[in-house]
């Protein structure tokens, strides 16, 4: 069984959510499935929707909450996220940048609550809502903004999704080696579909080591794939590069399993391989 930390839920039929569902299962794969807010490029389904909507497949599908970080936050609602039995939360097209003084009850109620958050990290398309908000987008989401978060709250489990894309990789990676509770996945063509496996070792090795046999910087990364309900496809697809490129880098076998599902298995107390 493999887990997949990022999936986007994006329809409402429920014939295209019951293929997903299959796929997931012919993968023998669990993934976290949120919703991303009303300011990306094409409209989401709300927290409640999504909620009720996974529920018969809780054995597949487990819910993370959008949290939305915008001008005025509700840091009691991540409380209420974890009572409708959200497992984690995702954050993306924040007002401020992620490390503002506003949001810091936000995780700090998630790091009570044993609550992982996924942050969208690097390049994010233009959208409609663009023209109305006249936001810095990409600069909010820098990768160094988890610097403040990763120090503040050592316990909660951050994951840097797309690794800063191609725009911040470099930044995104160092993090990593800094702060033992930031992780990252490498989802979408922004990342896994741009990163040759070579690049990526040389990215995570230990720069302070001739010959990096601790494979330190890959404890540090988690299976996203991306994928959408409807089109599902980075779903396998990001499994197979993952499996490809880790094997071209000689990735220990331990390493693969927490890669690949058994580390945020582990965060949140689910069986997949082996977990951190």
């Amino acid at each position: 069984m493999k887990l997949d930390i990022h999936t986007h839920f994006n329809t409402t039929d429920p014939a295209d959510l019951e293929r997903f569902v299959r796929l997931c299962e012919s993968l023998q794969t669990r993934v976290c499935i949120h919703s991303a807010g009303p300011r990306c490029d094409h409209p989401y389904p709300d927290n409640d929707v999504v909620r009720q909507a996974v529920a018969p497949y809780r054995e597949v599908l487990i819910p993370f909450a959008f949290v939305d970080l915008w001008d005025r936050v509700d840091a009691g609602g991540v409380a209420r996220f974890a009572e409708q039995g959200f497992r984690g939360l995702k954050c993306i097209t924040p007002y401020f940048p992620y490390d503002h003084d506003l949001y810091m009850p936000v995780y700090e109620a998630a790091e009570k609550l044993g609550l992982p958050i996924v942050f969208h990290t690097g390049l994010f398309r233009p959208a409609a809502s663009d023209r109305v908000n006249r936001r810095p987008t990409v600069a909010n989401m820098h990768p160094l903004c988890m610097d403040r978060i990763a120090r503040s709250f050592p316990d909660l489990k951050i994951v840097m999704a797309h690794l800063g894309t191609s725009l911040f990789r470099h930044e995104a990676a160092q993090l990593l080696r800094l702060h033992p509770n930031l992780y990252a996945d490498l989802a979408g063509s922004g990342s896994w579909m741009a990163l040759q496996p070579a690049e990526l070792a040389a990215l995570l090795a230990n720069p302070c080591a001739e010959v990096d046999t601790s494979f330190g910087g890959f404890r540090k990364l988690v299976l996203g794939s991306d994928a959408y309900v409807n089109p599902s496809a980075p779903l396998p697809a990001a499994q197979d590069w993952y499996t490809r490129s880790l094997q071209r880098v000689g990735v220990p076998a331990d390493v693969v399993a927490g890669i690949m599902g058994g580390t945020v298995a582990g965060w949140l107390g689910v069986k997949c391989g082996d977990g951190d």
